[in-house]
């Protein structure tokens, strides 16, 4: 696949998945524009992508502010002259309940940057995607498709996600934009060290990232990247209000407890 002259929006790409999905555009001569809150982490993964491509774009950004939104597109559009492709790929994680008395505080945080923001970017670039004739990927989760206790804002929003991309294929598909999510389950991402839970706890949300897996292994952040790549390419043209799950077998065994 090449994605030369293609221009990409890639949000959370300071880790993770958004750092897999970055580097592997701009090794196939994607016009890139990289996203994440951590100016640090944007900052390696930027150094990773130049030596590759040139033509990388880094905006340190809070996706929870509508100006900072329309940031990311007007100065992509400014510098590329269009945009081809968004790849949501931000996200945050914690574990709460409908019992935890912060539960509210969490929901609102969690919501904001994993559904809200999507809704506000894709809103706000869905006119030079419709020019390009462009396509979106949207970061989804088996966890929108599995019951989960003591995961319950987490699971909401990418429920949430998962509906609003189809709901977006289909309002988009005769202008020629397709809108895709992929619903990836245990991945090897640092999503844990900034959930704000203990080493203890982050060590037991590992261990149980393994035993819920038919296939007992962790899944690569590269590994979701090639299909965010493919669903982004000319190969998948025929592809819009698909989820494709990538979980290491996890929602074969039902139903998964974090605590």
């Amino acid at each position: 696949m090449s994605f030369y002259n293609k221009v990409v929006i890639i949000t959370g790409a300071g880790s993770g998945i958004g750092a897999a999905t970055a580097i592997a555009f701009a090794k196939q001569s994607a016009k890139i524009t990289i996203i994440d809150i951590n100016e640090q982490d944007l900052n390696k993964t930027a150094e990773v992508c130049k030596t590759n491509n040139k033509d990388v774009l880094k905006i340190v950004a809070d996706l929870t502010r509508d100006e900072d939104i329309k940031r990311i597109v007007d100065d992509t559009v400014a510098k590329y002259g269009k945009l081809d492709i968004l790849i949501n790929c931000a996200g945050i994680f914690t574990i709460a309940s409908i019992e935890s008395n912060n539960l509210m505080k969490i929901y609102d945080r969690i919501l904001a940057v994993n559904l809200r923001s999507v809704v506000a970017l894709t809103n706000y670039a869905v006119n030079a995607l419709i020019d390009a004739k462009g396509c979106v990927v949207n970061i989804c989760s088996v966890a929108a498709k599995l019951i989960t206790k003591s995961n319950l804002p987490y699971s909401i929003s990418k429920a949430g996600l998962m509906h609003f991309t189809k709901c977006t294929a289909t309002e988009l598909a005769d202008k020629g934009v397709r809108v895709n999510s992929i619903s990836p389950g245990p991945v090897k991402t640092n999503i844990y060290q900034y959930s704000g839970l203990s080493e203890k706890e982050i060590n037991v949300l590992k261990d149980i990232s393994v035993d819920c897996t038919p296939l007992g292994a962790v899944i690569e952040p590269e590994e979701i990247a090639e299909v965010v790549l493919f669903l982004s390419s000319e190969k998948a043209k025929s592809i819009t209000g698909s989820d494709y799950l990538i979980d290491g077998g996890m929602l074969l065994k039902g139903l998964v407890s974090l605590r």
